[in-house]
C-alpha cells in the first residue's frame, strides 16, 4: 500500500500530535515496507512529496525511545529505531476505533435514506416524487451538499407548479403591487418564473397570502442553507441537517400545498 492511500484511513492526520505523526509513519513502514527497523532518513523518504515530515525528527525519536513503557525502542543499529509494543498497541487501537465509528457512521446513514425514502413515498406526483428519491440517493454517496441543492429544486419547482395551478391571479396581483422591475413581470407559465429571485419569490408567496407566515419562516431558512452548500465553503453538512431539510420542505411545502 502507498503512503497515500494509507492516509486515506486517517482522514484527520494533520490534527494529530507530532508524536502520533511519528507513531502512524513507523506503523506504515512496519506493515507496508516490511522495515521493522527504520530511521530518520526513513521517515522522510515516505513522507517525500506527499507530506511535510514531523519536525525535529531526530530528537523526537530519541525522545520517544525513552522510559519504561515507550512506543519505541532503539535498535543495535546506530540511528535505527523499531515500534515498541505499547506504541504497537496505540496504533492498532486507534484503527479499531476508527473502524468502528466508521461502522457505526454507515449504519446510521442506511437508516437515515430508509427513513427519508418514507418520507418522500407520501409525495403525490410521480415525477416529483422520483426526483426527490434520486436527491436522497445522493446520500449513499455521502453528496449531502447535492442532496440539499436537489430537494430544495424540487421543492421550489413544486410551489411553482402550486401557484400555476391554483392562485395564479393572486401572484401576479401580488407582483404588480410590488416596487421595482417585478413590478412589471406577469406569470404565465412556470418558465417566467425564472426572472424572479427566489427570495423575493417567497416574500411574493407570502404578500399574496400563498404561504403562511410559519412556512415563509422555513422557506427563507432552508434557502440559506441552500446557497450556503452551493458555493465553496469549509462548513460541514451534519446529517441531522440534511433529515431535518428534506423532513421541513415535504411536509410542510410539498405536502401542505396540494396541487
Amino acid at each position: 500500500m502507498e503512503l497515500k492511500n494509507y492516509l486515506k484511513n486517517i482522514p484527520n492526520f494533520s490534527d494529530f500530535s507530532r508524536k502520533s505523526k511519528i507513531l502512524l509513519l513507523s506503523y506504515f513502514l512496519r506493515q507496508n515496507r516490511g522495515m521493522v527497523e527504520f530511521s530518520v532518513k526513513d521517515i522522510r523518504d515516505c513522507c517525500s512529496g506527499l507530506l511535510k515530515p514531523p519536525s525535529q525528527l531526530s530528537q523526537q525519536l530519541e525522545l520517544l525511545s525513552k522510559g519504561r513503557d515507550s512506543v519505541l525502542m532503539k535498535c543495535s543499529k546506530r540511528g535505527y529505531y523499531s515500534i515498541a509494543i505499547p506504541g504497537l498497541n496505540e496504533v492498532e487501537t486507534y484503527f479499531t476505533s476508527a473502524t468502528k465509528t466508521e461502522a457505526l457512521a454507515d449504519k446510521i446513514l442506511a437508516e437515515a435514506i430508509l427513513y427519508l425514502r418514507k418520507i418522500i413515498s407520501k409525495v403525490g406526483e410521480d415525477n416529483k416524487r422520483k426526483f426527490m428519491a434520486e436527491a436522497v440517493s445522493c446520500l449513499g454517496v455521502d453528496a449531502r451538499r447535492g442532496t440539499i441543492i436537489m430537494v430544495w429544486a424540487g421543492t421550489i419547482d413544486h410551489l411553482y407548479d402550486y401557484i400555476l395551478s391554483n392562485k395564479l391571479a393572486e401572484f401576479n396581483a401580488a407582483l404588480r403591487a410590488r416596487n421595482g422591475r417585478e413590478s412589471r413581470l406577469t406569470i404565465t407559465n412556470k418558465d417566467d418564473f425564472s426572472d424572479i429571485k427566489e427570495s423575493i419569490f417567497i416574500e411574493i408567496c407570502r404578500s399574496s397570502h400563498i404561504i403562511t407566515k410559519d412556512v415563509r419562516r422555513i422557506l427563507d431558512e432552508k434557502l440559506g442553507v441552500r446557497n450556503s452548500c452551493a458555493h465553496p465553503s469549509n462548513i460541514e453538512v451534519h446529517l441531522s441537517k440534511v433529515v431535518n431539510f428534506i423532513e421541513d420542505l415535504v411536509d410542510n411545502v410539498i405536502l401542505k400545498y396540494v396541487i
